[in-house]
């Protein structure tokens, strides 16, 4: 009897593991927190590639590949400086209406550079301002950049 009344307290008890981990609640209890830091101002994506100052002397700069259209895969590409990422993490969202967030992979293709695909949809209200974030999950840093499109 007491067998089995065991087995049945285990099998609860990873249920809810599982269906806690599955929720982001274990994961986000021990994921550290991302430090990020911001472009330099009146950087233009549009116009050129931007660049982030991080802390301790590092860079990230993000050039994505014009001309830059909502709703279509665009090409990005990242520069860092003495990263040890075998990819790099981009999150893009919505600032001035919530869309939803959006997660891609930047894959490393040499030394310090990342490229990879990202689609940003189009909002029907007009024109959107969207976060791209450049994450370094390894290093727990970050850099954020403002796209309006």
């Amino acid at each position: 009897m007491f067998k089995k009344i065991s087995i049945v307290v285990v099998l609860i008890v990873a249920a809810f593991s599982v269906f806690l981990f599955q929720s982001g609640k274990i994961y986000s209890f021990v994921q550290k927190d991302i430090l990020f830091y911001d472009a330099k101002v009146g950087c233009d994506l549009h116009e050129s590639s931007c660049e982030a100052i991080l802390g301790e002397g590092k860079k990230i700069t993000l050039d994505i590949a014009k001309p830059l259209k909502a709703g279509e895969e665009m090409s990005f590409n990242v520069r860092t400086e003495s990263f040890a990422d075998d990819e790099l993490k981009v999150q893009i969202y919505g600032l001035n209406m919530n869309m939803g967030i959006f997660d891609y992979v930047l894959a490393k293709t040499d030394e310090d550079n990342y490229s990879g695909k990202a689609l940003v949809p189009t909002c029907k209200m007009g024109k959107m301002t969207w976060s791209v974030n450049i994450i370094s999950e390894r290093e727990n840093i970050g850099a954020s950049f403002v796209l309006e499109l």
